[in-house]
């Protein structure tokens, strides 16, 4: 017990840290100042209003053609603010197709690693508390999917399935959650051996209120730090696979279909891919950052 001098000067006792308070998610993540806070949240916060707003910009349509004013440069670079960032070799003006990717983009990111998140995170909690055979089991599994190449199992899937929006998150969301499912079965491993869960196992609390009371509360911080690199990475997928035009029809307006749209003007248009490219980028920076930060802070050192 750690005595405690009140007002009144007398002693008043107080409690030890528990053992469980070392890791819950609002303890485990302490936001320390750096660049993320001044300009990876930014970022994400004027793509994820774009996103949303998108609809309602006075923009033209992303789909409307203006054959007579094909590959006009942004402006600064001879063009003028009836087209901020160019056209592309039909005439569509970029920036509102920009901002149409952007949605696809923040869509299929969030919505990929929310559910692959879901899936890890439960096959991970029963690997980690369940052990023995479902152990086995869960980390063949991991190892097997670890080992088919991303590429490959994207053609091979998005050859069977549909082609939108819907069968592209499929894919990602089958190969990401082997990281969550990965770190999830560490933790709960080490948490099922803590005193305060051998503490509620003596109580007579049941497996399953160990692992949503004491156990999943634990591994969330972990989860969050995973989740915020993931969202990057499946927006990078989903960039590559427009790229390579597998998954999306080619009416869903994309920013790695539009990099690959402009591979046939790149050197009379350079704008063209560059465009969303430079937003790719921006967008994965911000996302970066922020995940970086979050990891530098549930590990407890401040840069």
């Amino acid at each position: 017990m750690i005595a405690q001098h009140t007002a009144e000067g007398r002693i008043r006792p107080r409690a030890p840290r528990s053992i469980e308070s070392r890791s819950p998610i609002g303890r485990s993540l302490r936001w320390h100042p750096s660049v993320a806070t001044g300009l990876g949240l930014p970022i994400l916060m004027l793509v994820g209003v774009v996103a949303v707003v998108g609809p309602v910009l006075p923009l033209p349509s992303p789909a409307h053609q203006d054959l007579v004013g094909r590959l006009t440069p942004p402006v600064g670079f001879g063009g003028d603010m009836s087209h901020p960032l160019g056209t592309d070799g039909l005439g569509r003006d970029l920036l509102a197709r920009v901002v149409a990717g952007a949605r696809v983009s923040v869509l299929v990111g969030v919505t990929a690693t929310l559910v692959s998140g879901a899936i890890g995170v439960a096959l991970g909690l029963l690997a980690g508390v369940v052990g023995g055979v479902v152990d086995r089991l869960v980390t063949w599994i991991v190892d097997v999917v670890q080992a088919i190449p991303f590429v490959v199992f994207a053609i091979a899937a998005l050859a069977v399935l549909d082609a939108g929006l819907d069968s592209v998150i499929l894919v990602l969301a089958a190969t990401g959650w082997v990281a969550y499912a990965r770190v999830v079965r560490l933790e709960a491993r080490s948490l099922r051996a803590a005193p305060f869960v051998d503490a509620a196992r003596a109580l007579g609390a049941s497996r399953r209120q160990i692992v949503i009371r004491h156990v999943l509360p634990n591994v969330l911080a972990a989860v969050l730090v995973l989740a915020s690199q993931q969202v990057a990475a499946m927006v990078l997928y989903e960039a590559g696979l427009s790229y390579l035009g597998l998954g999306v029809p080619g009416d869903v307006v994309t920013w790695g279909g539009m990099v690959a749209a402009g591979q046939e003007a790149l050197f009379e248009a350079w704008w063209v891919s560059a465009v969303p490219g430079a937003a790719l980028a921006i967008l994965v920076l911000g996302l970066t950052l922020v995940g970086d930060h979050l990891a530098i802070a549930y590990r407890g050192r401040p840069r």
